[in-house]
């Protein structure tokens, strides 16, 4: 697969170029972020950008520029952290790798938790539709398979 070509000015709030906005969109999703492709651009399409933007490098404004634009069907995965010494995290669970997993999920776009490091029902569930979007058991809770795919995304094949 190439590049797109990359057409000026950048998506950003508001665009309505839903045909650039949603190929965007769908190859953000294939990478494995949680994205709905609908075309539309708005505070979340801005907010998993710029977190794609931090993660890869690049400035983390949140528009979609030409570095942004390439570097979405070029750039490899990032790298996992280090798995934590106690997986699974299970409901119950306390302490900084579970606030770094819950951190993560919320930075690929998956539903808003509170980063309070408590393994509570709602990161339970989180933790379940997390599983179920990236074809794993829905087990509810954080193996290393489930750990490691919150950072890896599928490199795309214009990166290899």
């Amino acid at each position: 697969m190439t590049t797109p070509q990359y057409r000026d000015p950048p998506l950003d709030i508001g665009d309505d170029r839903h045909d650039r906005v949603k190929m965007w969109q769908k190859q953000l999703r294939q990478r494995g972020w949680h994205i709905e492709p609908d075309g539309i651009y708005g505070e979340e399409s801005r907010r998993l950008c710029a977190n794609f933007e931090m993660e890869h490098g690049l400035e983390a404004n949140g528009d979609v520029d030409k570095k942004t634009w390439d570097a979405t069907w070029e750039a490899g995965s990032t790298k996992p952290k280090p798995t934590p010494d106690h997986l699974p995290l299970k409901r119950g669970d306390k302490g900084d790798a579970v606030k770094m997993w819950q951190r993560q999920v919320n930075n690929r776009g998956f539903p808003a938790l509170e980063v309070d490091g408590d393994f509570g029902p709602k990161t339970e569930e989180a933790c379940k539709k997390f599983q179920k979007f990236k074809g794993l058991p829905e087990t509810g809770k954080v193996d290393e398979d489930t750990w490691k795919e919150a950072w890896l995304e599928k490199t795309p094949v214009a990166a290899m």
